[in-house]
């Protein structure tokens, strides 16, 4: 908790000290491309399976439009891949053995935010908000193997096996604070802190994940 309220004061600082003169964003479009980092996180689910999550890296693309100065309107796509280990309970009546499993599972996000720039100058801090739909890929089958085959031009009978898993999805709603520092005309960078729930079915609670994303853009 300290440390959180350090990073705070220091991006507040940072912007408040800033030369107040304008950062010529008005009525511009930016292209984004971020890194996040997303903390760890255990959840619990209906019936008393649980499953807890690791941290780890994921990015982030897409486009800013600048309204002016200090209003944003950002256009992502997250895309995360995280491994997780799960306690499966049975709901069987008598019930069975529980057992674990441990895998990885895709994330793919796209959202919008709205950010409000404090200070009409080169590095200032802000504020975001947003909203967006998480697909999520378990990679836990879902049925049997499959074999599926076709004929190719030129190398004849191909066939491979694949296999269906678990998909879900879920509504995601943030809230962010971070700095942003515009280098030159067109080129900029923006660290932040942002809270990331996600709005999961069955899920006794709606987990909440915090990620540091820091992030390169280019206006045009």
């Amino acid at each position: 908790m300290r440390s959180t309220h350090l990073f705070i004061s220091s991006l507040l600082l940072l912007g408040l000290t800033s030369p107040a003169f304008s950062a010529g964003r008005e009525g511009t479009w930016e292209f984004e491309f971020d890194v996040n980092w997303q903390s760890s996180y255990d959840l619990d689910f209906d019936g008393g399976s649980k499953a807890s999550t690791d941290s780890d890296f994921g990015f982030s693309i897409g486009a800013d439009y600048h309204f002016t100065n200090q209003l944003t309107l950002q256009m992502l796509v997250d895309w995360l891949r995280v491994d997780y280990d799960a306690d499966v309970v049975s709901a069987q009546t008598p019930p069975l053995a529980s057992y674990s499993v441990r895998g990885d599972m895709e994330i793919f996000t796209p959202r919008v935010n709205g950010v409000y720039h404090f200070i009409d100058g080169p590095i200032t801090p802000y504020v975001s908000g947003g909203i967006g739909w998480a697909f999520i890929d378990t990679n836990i089958p879902n049925g049997p193997p499959q074999i599926g085959c076709w004929w190719d031009p030129w190398y004849g009978q191909i066939c491979t096996g694949f296999q269906d898993t678990k998909n879900t999805d879920a509504f995601t709603y943030s809230l962010g604070l971070g700095v942003r520092w515009d280098m030159s005309s067109a080129a900029s960078w923006r660290l932040g802190y942002e809270k990331q729930w996600y709005d999961v079915g069955k899920a006794t609670s709606t987990p909440g994940f915090d990620q540091i994303r820091l992030g390169f853009g280019y206006k045009f």
